[in-house]
Formats: structure tokens, sequence, C-alpha cells
């Protein structure tokens, strides 16, 4: 599983870099994803909210190809709708660290 799969990301917009420099630009701009803000959700017993916020860096990050952060996002994602059970921190953490590599490999 790959951090940023760019190849893959590249089939997605027709080979079109330009396409996907603006689509990489507004993940970095527009989708700002905070530790903060998430704990904040989860600690109100806001979970539905919670995973709206998780649900919407994991579809930028599924468009974007960034596996890593997709999976971590989706399995966070799941426990937080009760879907599945887990720690919602330590998956809130695995999915942090997976936020945190992408932006320094797409940089």
């Amino acid at each position: 599983m790959q951090v940023f799969n760019k190849e893959r990301a590249l089939e997605l917009v027709d080979g079109d870099e330009g396409l996907l420099e603006i689509l990489i630009e507004s993940f970095m701009t527009e989708n700002k994803f905070e530790r903060s803000e998430l704990d904040a959700l989860v600690s109100a017993g806001k979970l539905s909210e919670a995973a709206g916020y998780v649900h919407a860096t994991k579809g930028a990050a599924r468009q974007l190809c960034m596996e890593k952060l997709q999976e971590s996002g989706q399995r966070l994602e799941d426990v937080l709708r009760g879907k599945t059970q887990g720690d919602v921190m330590a998956l809130s953490d695995r999915m942090f660290e997976d936020y945190e590599e992408a932006m320094k490999v797409i940089l």
C-alpha cells in the first residue's frame, strides 16, 4: 500500500498532470484535517459528525489515490459509525500519522 499512488491518480485524470496538480493543491488548502476538531467532536459524543469529518478527508484521499490515508480513514469512520469495534484514539492516531505522511509526500 502506497502513501500516494501517483501513477493511479494520473490514470484517474486521463494523464492530465495539470489537473492532478490542481486537485492536490485543493486537497492541501481546502481539506483541513485537524486533530483538535476531531477530538472535540468525539469528546462531545458527536460521533456521527466526527464520522462525517473523517469521511470528507478519506474521500478526498481516495480520489487522489492516497492509499494509506484512505484505508486508515475508512477504519476510523467504520468505528465512529458503529459498523465495527475498535479503539477510536488509536485509529485517530494512525489516520493523523497517515495524513501527515501524505502531506509530506505530495508537497
